[in-house]
């Protein structure tokens, strides 16, 4: 996400803590795509996504007096969906918490679309990583976390976290490129 459009999400969010109700309406234009498909990849429903979503919207609106003006806006209304979308779960009593593995279906702000065939490969090739580099990379594209909110969510040093996620690219650029290869 450019840097100008997490600065606008940003001032959505301090809006929504002044009681700009519009502000809510403009975060949900920009972005209620990705937060819906944040939900429904965990969920893999529509209708509790959609559910999620809705209240993921009352937390913010709740919570927004405690956001921080120069942190990242998108992360900390993702990380509000998911762990909306992960309470539902508990309360279906279907897991008690979310395999990384499942979650890589949210590049889409429609999740009901169609997948096409580069978003497989991709998703074959995310599966092929190991699971620290895929949780990495979940958490930096998928849910637009920074460094620093990556390793504050898993507790994994700055410098690790860094380290992971280039060498995840470097794999699954490999991993993509000898796919194409192959295709020729």
């Amino acid at each position: 996400m450019q840097e100008d459009e997490l600065r606008k999400i940003n001032n959505f969010i301090l809006y929504i803590a002044k009681g700009h109700s519009q502000a809510l309406e403009a975060l949900y234009e920009n972005i209620g795509g990705r937060m819906l498909a944040v939900a429904f990849s965990i969920l893999r429903n529509r209708q509790m996504a959609e559910d999620a979503v809705q209240d993921s919207f009352l937390k913010i609106a709740k919570n927004a007096s405690r956001f921080e003006r120069n942190t990242n806006g998108v992360a900390w209304v993702m990380r509000i969906v998911r762990n909306t979308a992960l309470d539902y779960l508990k309360r279906e009593r279907k897991i008690s918490t979310v395999n990384v593995d499942e979650c890589y279906d949210l590049g889409r702000d429609d999740p009901m679309l169609e997948r096409s065939e580069n978003a497989v490969l991709l998703e074959r090739a995310l599966a092929r990583l190991p699971e620290q580099e895929r949780k990495v990379i979940y958490y930096r594209y998928y849910l637009d976390f920074t460094v620093r909110d990556i390793a504050k969510e898993t507790g994994i040093p700055k410098s690790t976290v860094m380290r992971l996620i280039r060498t995840a690219e470097e794999n699954l650029k490999k991993m993509l490129s000898d796919r194409d290869k192959d295709t020729v």
